[in-house]
């Protein structure tokens, strides 16, 4: 029921949809999406890969620039 009169409104403005909270829920659970953490476990993978033991002096700066630049190469 709440569907039909959903479609049958003519905003265009998410706002309608707290009139509807059937639809609400519905369009919460497909627009959202879930959290990953595989491209921040990817970063932390180069950054090791970059600040080995002969490296341990590197400045925060550094080490931020050469993860940017080995992370884009791949």
């Amino acid at each position: 029921m709440q569907i039909s009169g959903y479609l049958a409104c003519k905003s265009d403005s998410v706002s309608s949809l707290l009139a509807y909270p059937t639809v609400k829920e519905a369009f919460r659970k497909s627009n959202s999406t879930l959290p990953s953490s595989s491209a921040v476990e990817r970063l932390f993978s180069v950054a090791s890969q970059v600040l080995s033991a002969r490296r341990c002096r590197m400045s925060d700066e550094t080490l931020d620039k050469l993860v940017f630049l080995q992370s884009r190469m791949k």
